[in-house]
Order: structure tokens, then C-alpha cells, then sequence
């Protein structure tokens, strides 16, 4: 019988994080999502995969499971010191609960804050999950990897955690080909060579690819394609398992006396001619609007919208290509 897991995500935003755990179990298949309920996804199955997530803070194996918290039992414990958390409770009812189900599951004399051998979750979802902690996300990863951590970057460049939700729901694993038609400073193509993925980089100004250059070799990163050409323009030279790209917007697009919408009208063709047969496109838009000019070419997925700031929402979209 495969071992159950409670996986607990970012709390900004679950859509997308839980977008991204659909996506990691449909390209893997190692794993299947039991329950989703807010900030928490039960699984069962090999959940390693899901350590390359942007948004999974933290995976524990599940060692017992009640309606009653009074009624977990500390039987599959290992031996070592240990302490409690708990997760899915009303805060203020918290730091009571940790110190009883503490002494529920046999922790007198084995509580360190300090070195605890393990750690313990006690989660509320639908029921109660005493779990082990298996992995915990390393936040501060992402955080130096940010654009103003590189030694070329824009103002506007894509944080690192969203970079890796598209290369996580572009369907793809390692040794495959990850194309970004629109790479600016590189940040996505950063997160795919991470994990594995054989980038291929575009931008049609050469400054953005000099400086995309730049910030693989800060990165280790040696095995890279970059062109300098119009998405019109471009031909990688055979087709793609993957693209992912954060769509020109606005002030951002960079591009002068060009009209926006037939970017978007040129861009979907030139995706379409560029990707393999029913492979996608993981990207980010600011107007769902723009689609229209895609459906002549894929099949409009998934979209999440994700709040910037006040006044800036964008639409995180997967497109599959047709035929």
C-alpha cells in the first residue's frame, strides 16, 4: 500500500499552487491527489517530484490519521527527539493543542526545539494527519535567485517562484526542450536548466541577450541556445517539447512602433510552427482577451489569475497545441 503525504502550500495564493501539484502529477504519474482543501493537498504515492515545486512549503508522511486529535497515536514514531506542530487550527487554539497532542503521542522527555531528530505535523484538513516532516521548502533559495540578486536584471523581471510554476505546468521533465521565444534577463530558462530542461532562449533585443548570457554564466549554466531575432523571425530548427514565456505587456513589451495585438496574432502562429504536436504553452498575459488570437491553435487549459498589486492581475494560461 503506497504511503499517504500532506502537502502544505503557499498560502497566497492556493489556486496556483494547487495548479501546479495537478500539473506535477499529470507529467509524473507518481502520485495521486486524494483531498484539496484550501492550503492543503493529501496525496498517495512517491511524492519526490514535488520537491522541485515553487509553492509546496512543506511534505510530511502521514503516520496516523483520526477524526479526534485525542485519539492519534504516537505508535509509528522513530526513536529521537522530536516536537509538534500544528496546522489547519484556529491560531489562537494552537500552541494549547502542540503541548497536548505533544504528550498524547508519547513526547514527555523527548521534546527539542534546539536538534530535534524529526519533526512532527499535526494537520487539520478534513480529519486530523499526525505526519513527519519529510522535506520543507528552502525559501531563501528562490529569494537569491531574485532579479535584483543577478547581475543583469529589469525592474520588472518575473519573481523566480513563478518562473518555476510555468516550467512545472509546461508538461515536461528532464532532457526535454523548454523554449522562452520573449526570455528578457532569463529568468525562466534559469528555473527549466535547474531542473533539467534543455533551453532555448529568444529576445529581440540583443542588451536583454547579452545579459541573459550573462546570468547563465553567473549561474554555472553552459548548455543554452539564445537568439536575437523577431518572433517572427524565429526557427529553432526542429520542434519544441515546451514553451514557456512571460507574454510583452505594456511599458514592458519593449518593442517600439509595433502594434500590440498583432505581437499576440504573430506570437500564437509562431508558437504553433515552433511546438510539437499536442506539447504546450505555459505563459503569463495580462488580458485573457488576447486569446481570441490563439484559438485557431490551441486548446485554452488551465488560467489562474494572480494579483501583482493593486492594480496589476495576471493570467497564468495553459494552452495545449492542437493536433
Amino acid at each position: 500500500m503506497s504511503s499517504k503525504y500532506v502537502l502544505e502550500v503557499s498560502g497566497e495564493n492556493s489556486e496556483i499552487a494547487c495548479t501546479e501539484i495537478k500539473y506535477i502529477e499529470q507529467t509524473y504519474r507518481s502520485f495521486d491527489i486524494i483531498e484539496r482543501r484550501q492550503k492543503y493537498v493529501l496525496i498517495e504515492g512517491d511524492p519526490d517530484k514535488l520537491k522541485n515545486s515553487a509553492f509546496v512549503n512543506f511534505i510530511s508522511l502521514v503516520i496516523d490519521e483520526n477524526i479526534d486529535y485525542r485519539k492519534l497515536s504516537g505508535t509509528g514514531l522513530p526513536a529521537g527527539s522530536f516536537y509538534v506542530r500544528v496546522s489547519g487550527a484556529v491560531k489562537e487554539q494552537a500552541e494549547n493543542l502542540e503541548s497536548e497532542i505533544g504528550k498524547l503521542i508519547g513526547g514527555t522527555g523527548r521534546v527539542s526545539f534546539k536538534n530535534p531528530d524529526f519533526r512532527i505535523r499535526a494537520v487539520l484538513i478534513d480529519k486530523w494527519y499526525l505526519s513527519i516532516v519529510v522535506y520543507e521548502r528552502n525559501k531563501k533559495a528562490f529569494e537569491d535567485r531574485r532579479a535584483p540578486m543577478r547581475p543583469f536584471f529589469s525592474p520588472v523581471s518575473l519573481h523566480p517562484k513563478y518562473a518555476r510554476y510555468l516550467v512545472n505546468t509546461s508538461v515536461t521533465v528532464a532532457g526535454e526542450s523548454v523554449l522562452d521565444p520573449f526570455c528578457g534577463t532569463g529568468g525562466i530558462l534559469i528555473e527549466a536548466a535547474l531542473l533539467g530542461r534543455k533551453i532555448i532562449g529568444n529576445d529581440s533585443s540583443l542588451n536583454m541577450v547579452m545579459g541573459t548570457k550573462l546570468n547563465f554564466k553567473y549561474f554555472k549554466i553552459e548548455d543554452y541556445t539564445v537568439y536575437n531575432k523577431d518572433i517572427s523571425e524565429l526557427d529553432t530548427g526542429y520542434p519544441v517539447d515546451a514553451i514557456v514565456t512571460d507574454m510583452p505587456y505594456g511599458r514592458s513589451s519593449g518593442i517600439d512602433n509595433h502594434d500590440i495585438i498583432e505581437l499576440y496574432r504573430e506570437s500564437f502562429k509562431k508558437f504553433y510552427e515552433l511546438l510539437k504536436s499536442g506539447r504546450r504553452c505555459s505563459i503569463i498575459i495580462n488580458n485573457t482577451e488576447f486569446l481570441e488570437y490563439a484559438r485557431d491553435y490551441f486548446s485554452i487549459e488551465n488560467v489562474v489569475p494572480v494579483y501583482q498589486h493593486k492594480s496589476l492581475v495576471r493570467q497564468f494560461v495553459v494552452l495545449k497545441r492542437i493536433n
